[in-house]
């Protein structure tokens, strides 16, 4: 396999019924095919950021487009 990479897809996907009850806070954001995570109980800590080949939005808390799965299927597959 010479030659041969693997291609990394991250997905932020919606909250569940119990992320929702508890009100969670969603703690991703994504620009381009990076990826931040903040950390809530440190917010002075600097954000960590990680690139991936596909990033997709599914979360509903920001004004990004939505990522549906025939379109994830379509890219990845």
């Amino acid at each position: 396999m010479a030659g041969a990479s693997v291609k990394v897809a991250v997905r932020v996907r919606p909250f569940n019924s119990r992320e929702m009850s508890r009100e969670s806070k969603c703690i991703i954001q994504m620009s381009g095919s990076t990826t931040t995570i903040l950390n809530p109980k440190q917010p002075k800590e600097t954000p960590k950021s990680f690139s991936f080949d596909y990033s997709y939005w599914s979360h509903t808390t920001q004004p990004l487009p939505r990522c549906v799965q025939h379109h994830l299927h379509s890219e990845t597959a």
